[in-house]
């Protein structure tokens, strides 16, 4: 583009203003030009030197009474120029001096048309934006006055004016957002299954980013039927961004556990011998692994298994996915959850109270119930074992301790959470 004439935008902090031409001391060589060879072309193919050339205001004459910066020419002659001039730079004053090429900022958009729309970043000139490039999810969003985040994708000495982006603009904003969460922990964000990746895990694509989940982050166990996600939404957590592949990590598994507390709360308030229904995720010869309620996973011991569902067990015949009925038995923590296929026979349980029984440190007599390498438990009364460990036997040869010595300890320590009991040889 000729620097010999300049056009400024007339839209200035919503004030209709006067055109202010402004015009560099330069010298501009003549040449015999027809305007029509100049028009209904592309804007690639539009030749600026002709059209400066023949723009009327080479031939007017600049108003000396203006005080304006050295080159710059006010050709306006009304007596208020010198006010509409001062006016202009102090608002100007307030735009962006430059952008750089990728850069992102922050803008309203101020027009659109069938194929472009307009910018506003704070700067002298409008960003114009392809709407033919812009994702469909994108271009059903750009309305006048809405707030987008655009990427800066050409400047004006190369195209004859700023060229931006607001697709790639939302997407770095987006990634930025994620990053963010993935510090705090604390935001799940709707995504959408697209893919699996064989082998690998999936793609799961939030606001427009596709990021990648790992199998093993898709659910609170391992999934069965490793297709039957691919096209469901489902909430993600970020936890982490790969700066050399530029993706984010996202985990289901995370969201999942987050709803582990309330979802204990309710089976804590529910009424017990309340029938519910999970599914197996994987068996051993000791019993049965269920999840159940979403995001919990609770355990049904052999002997607490019905009659068909034992035999199913013995015979190695119980299948990941399939369809279990049972009851709560006892919670013990929010990881650690037993379930029951069998009516429950109502039982005193012997750790209600026995912060109140017990003063730690408490003397007590009681009966060895196993030798191990790492120390002996002790039985304190029916139902209730402790953990003599084998620090606390130094000056003792346990080879010569057997199963059901009576032994005299002292209680340390009691965790209710965990049921624990620490003990130490009187």
């Amino acid at each position: 583009m000729s620097q010999d004439v300049k056009q400024k935008k007339q839209r200035i902090g919503g004030i209709n203003i006067p055109t202010i031409e402004f015009k560099e001391e330069s010298v501009v060589d003549s040449k015999e030009t027809k305007r029509w060879e100049n028009t209904n072309v592309s804007l690639e193919e539009f030749d600026w030197d002709t059209h400066a050339a023949d723009c009327p205001s080479r031939m007017r004459r600049g108003n000396p009474f203006v005080k304006a910066p050295r080159g710059t020419k006010i050709f306006y002659q009304g007596a208020d120029a010198q006010k509409w001039f001062d006016l202009y730079e102090g608002i100007t004053a307030n735009f962006k001096a430059a952008v750089e090429l990728g850069e992102h900022i922050v803008g309203t958009i101020y027009s659109i048309t069938d194929k472009w729309a307009t910018i506003d970043i704070d700067h002298k000139e409008l960003v114009y934006i392809d709407l033919d490039k812009e994702s469909n999810s994108i271009r059903s969003l750009i309305k006048p006055g809405k707030e987008f985040t655009v990427r800066i994708t050409g400047k004006k000495e190369e195209r004859g004016f700023i060229l931006g982006s607001i697709t790639e603009g939302t997407r770095q904003a987006i990634i930025k957002e994620l990053q963010k969460s993935i510090e705090t922990g604390t935001t799940a964000y709707t995504g959408t299954v697209t893919q699996m990746i064989p082998g690998g895990g999936y793609i799961v694509n939030i606001q427009g980013i596709d990021c990648f989940m790992p199998g093993s982050l898709a659910g609170a166990n391992k999934l069965v039927d490793f297709e039957s996600i691919i096209g469901t939404e489902m909430y993600v957590c970020p936890v982490s961004y790969s700066y050399e592949k530029g993706t984010v990590v996202v985990s289901h598994r995370k969201y999942l556990q987050a709803l582990v507390p309330s979802e204990v709360d309710k089976l804590r308030n529910a009424e017990r011998g309340t029938e519910l229904t999970g599914n197996v995720t994987g068996s051993a010869k000791f019993g049965v692994f269920v999840e159940f309620a979403g995001c919990l996973t609770g355990m049904i011991h052999i002997n607490d298994l019905n009659e068909e569902f034992a035999s199913k067990l013995a015979q190695g015949q119980v299948e990941p996915g399939e369809e279990i009925t049972f009851m709560v038995k006892e919670i013990i923590n929010d990881k650690k959850i037993t379930l029951t296929q069998k009516e429950e026979i109502e039982v005193e349980n012997p750790w209600d109270g026995i912060m109140e029984r017990y003063v730690m440190p408490a003397k007590v007599q009681g009966i060895v119930k196993a030798v191990k390498d790492y120390g002996i438990f002790v039985t304190i009364e029916e139902g209730i074992v402790g953990l003599l460990h084998i620090s606390e036997l130094v000056d003792i040869d346990i080879t010569a301790i057997k199963k059901g010595d009576p032994i005299s300890v002292t209680i340390t320590r009691i965790d209710e959470s965990s049921r624990k009991v620490f003990l130490q040889l009187l």
